[in-house]
């Protein structure tokens, strides 16, 4: 066994360069959890207005040419919510692409240092983002369709060589003609879709560049960077796995918040210069900013058995063996679901449970669009505590061990989630809010840290990759849960129900990582020697 992953715990200041670095990185990432704040100005970018009948009939103007019409303002709002929860798509699009990207990144991470990949991930997320700014350009949509086919070209051709190199000599001699026939298929289905929707239907266009730019671009974009620095970090500071990778990732948790203000923030940017205007700017903001901080990272000089012995490291194909490692996904897939259901949803949500409680329809329009807009407060607290709890519980797990931590975490998640349904006003609503944040941040502390506990440093970034697929699963899962949820009941209530359930069987799986965890480092100790 390698002694390469070992290394020199006392970092210094080239250390906490290192964590600056992927504090940037991850905060200008983070600000994938404020995309809830796109959906309601989207709607009037990409969807014709909609008007009721009695609208129509009193129109002293000229109706547009296209607009939708419908029955009554009860109708109307259905389909608000339909097209709101076609646009939100995007966000599972992102969280499914972070996911699998990351699996291709953590092994170029592992191989290359974390610079190449972190500089990959600031072209693809800046790149998604200026596509997104000019999609009223019809040659846009056709530049992000190309570009979404060759994106899932590349990421199957890397996806084959990864299971290629699992199956070893049986695979080389189709390998040439398997890769030919995946660029083949890739072409022919992108020409088949483009002829068929592109320029049909300017919606679906503008859609379907959304999905393909903040959604799969995007999140190819924060794939690739995201376990740079969280490997780097674990490398430089091995006793304290838990608070250097809350640290880290806080900034991931607080990206969200840049969201949510009207002054200097995102939000107020938006209602001032519209959304797509904004796409433009967070584009710069995106390739500098994670650019720059790619630039602090790189990996710490390794040292020699005779300074510290080395921890045992397992390799990809090995963890994907353990029982350990399918015990901590149905757990990450759990945290994951909750806290991508509520985040995806939460201004939404905040906003007509406000409604709700103030008398629904029989509200003014301007009451109404009031207390819509005092939802967009949830969004806030909940970046805030996203990323206090990557610290708070990432310091826990390093004191009283990440078993316990885990129990306790998933224990207040699932509490937190049988509840939330049932909050309506500001003051419990931003409570609500907060403790999802709070005790979902934790999962992005205690994951790689446990990994890391389990299956060693070196090969982290390929085996967290394969860990963080259940984030991906659990993004697209959570959104389409809450979304099923709302138009079947009316309520998110039963989604959230579900994965408090779900957060529960979790702590019970965590008290298995004991027996476990012991084994796994019996058997990496016992192939070291």
């Amino acid at each position: 066994m390698s002694d390469a992953s070992v290394v020199n715990p006392r970092s210094g200041a080239a250390g906490f360069l290192v964590l600056l670095g992927a504090i940037l990185v991850q905060l200008i990432l983070g600000t994938v959890y404020g995309y809830s704040i796109f959906w309601q100005p989207l709607t009037s970018d990409v969807f014709p207005p909609i008007m009721t009948q009695a609208e129509v009939e009193v129109a002293t103007a000229p109706t547009a040419d296209k607009v939708t019409i419908v029955a009554d303002a009860a109708a109307r709002d259905a389909l608000l919510s339909t097209q709101r929860g076609y646009l939100a798509y995007a966000f599972s699009i992102c969280i499914l692409s972070f996911a699998l990207v990351m699996v291709i990144a953590g092994r170029v991470q592992d191989i290359t240092g974390p610079r190449v990949p972190a500089i990959i991930g600031a072209t693809l997320m800046g790149l998604g983002f200026l596509l997104a700014g000019l999609m009223e350009s019809p040659i846009v949509f056709y530049i992000a369709h190309a570009a979404f086919a060759g994106g899932v070209t590349v990421i199957l051709l890397l996806l084959f060589h990864v299971i290629g190199d699992k199956l070893g000599e049986r695979a080389k001699p189709f390998a040439n003609a398997i890769e030919r026939g995946i660029v083949v298929a890739a072409i022919v289905a992108g020409v088949v879709l483009g002829q068929r929707y592109v320029g049909q239907k300017q919606e679906l266009d503008k859609l379907f560049t959304l999905w393909g730019t903040i959604g799969f671009l995007a999140g190819a974009g924060i794939g690739f960077a995201y376990v740079c620095p969280i490997a780097a970090l674990v490398k430089w500071f091995p006793q304290h796995k838990g608070l250097v990778s809350g640290v880290a990732v806080a900034g991931f948790g607080f990206g969200a918040y840049l969201f949510k203000g009207r002054t200097l923030g995102a939000l107020g940017y938006i209602e001032q210069h519209g959304v797509q205007e904004f796409f433009l700017v967070h584009a710069l903001v995106c390739f500098v900013g994670v650019t720059i901080g790619a630039m602090l990272l790189r990996n710490p000089p390794a040292m020699t058995r005779n300074v510290i012995k080395a921890a045992p490291d397992s390799t990809w194909q090995d963890t994907l063996r353990s029982p350990a490692f399918y015990t901590l996904w149905l757990m990450y897939f759990s945290s994951a679901m909750a806290g991508l259901m509520v985040i995806g949803i939460v201004k939404v949500f905040a906003g007509e449970q406000l409604v709700a409680a103030a008398g629904g329809d029989s509200l003014p329009h301007s009451q109404v669009a009031d207390l819509l807009a005092k939802g967009a407060a949830a969004v806030g607290w909940l970046a805030i505590f996203n990323a206090v709890g990557r610290i708070v519980w990432g310091f826990v797990s390093d004191r009283i061990g990440r078993t316990r931590t885990f129990v306790a975490m998933f224990t207040f998640q699932a509490i937190t989630m049988f509840v939330l349904g049932g909050l309506d006003t500001e003051l419990s609503l931003a409570v609500g809010a907060s403790l999802v944040g709070f005790n979902y941040g934790g999962s992005f502390a205690l994951f790689p840290s446990a990994t890391a506990d389990m299956f060693g440093a070196k090969n982290l970034g390929a085996n967290y990759g394969w860990l963080f697929t259940s984030y991906g699963i659990a993004g697209v899962v959570g959104i389409a849960a809450g979304n099923t949820a709302r138009t079947m009941t009316g309520s998110y209530a039963a989604a959230f129900a579900i994965a408090g359930v779900l957060c529960l069987i979790s702590a019970g799986l965590a008290l298995l990582l004991v027996p476990l965890g012991r084994k796994e480092k019996a058997k990496l100790a016992a192939f070291a020697r």
